[in-house]
């Protein structure tokens, strides 16, 4: 059963519709008690850091979150829940969950390729060793892991390249929204449910 951690956001809902759809049991949580019989957890998230980390620490789910890592069981951050998988966030001045070292970082107004459009909204490029796909965000801040080897995916918007999938040990963060990403986003969901990223690299042709 995979649980997914309520804290108010926008898109929980969306994402347990997206979960079913691909046949996977999941539910919704919002009290340490409730992630009892939970064999994979996610942590979605629309919003600000600093609010979002609030709500969390009233609910009592930061210590359980940190030690679901610290056992090495599966996790998943989307969007602002993989933002919050860091130490810290420059938005808000927030803590994160300190989950994968480095910090979450503002976009700069502008890069080599001239202006930038933040917050970086719609439809971009994934890039993997392997390939990439298509994927749908919405931010205005960007994942900068102090380990380069746990970036698994890039993506560049108006000239700026950053880090859009992150990777370390059971933990799997999104800078985009798997559950509002068509097929590539569905086949991803998928294959973290069913355990395929833990025994094997990241394999972008199996999303697509």
């Amino acid at each position: 059963m995979i649980a997914i951690v309520d804290f108010g956001a926008g898109n929980t809902r969306s994402v347990l519709r997206a979960l079913a759809a691909v046949g996977a049991d999941a539910r919704l949580v919002r009290t340490p008690a409730e992630l009892l019989g939970a064999d994979r957890l996610i942590l979605p998230g629309v919003g600000a850091a600093g609010s979002a980390m609030q709500t969390l620490t009233r609910q009592g789910m930061v210590e359980p979150m940190r030690a679901w890592v610290a056992e090495g069981r599966p996790f998943l951050g989307i969007c602002l829940g993989a933002q919050l998988l860091l130490d810290a966030s420059e938005e808000d001045d927030a803590p994160g969950l300190g989950l994968l070292p480095g910090v979450c970082r503002r976009f700069p107004a502008a890069s080599a390729g001239g202006p930038m459009r933040v917050p970086h909204i719609g439809w971009n490029r994934v890039e993997m060793p392997a390939g990439g796909f298509d994927a749908y965000f919405v931010h205005g801040y960007w994942l900068d892991p102090a380990d380069p080897s746990a970036v698994a995916g890039w993506t560049d918007v108006d000239g700026f390249r950053f880090p859009s999938l992150v990777r370390s040990g059971s933990v799997l963060g999104t800078q985009f929204h798997p559950e509002k990403s068509g097929g590539a986003g569905r086949a991803l969901l998928a294959a973290w449910a069913g355990g395929l990223l833990e025994r094997s690299a990241v394999e972008a042709a199996r999303w697509s």
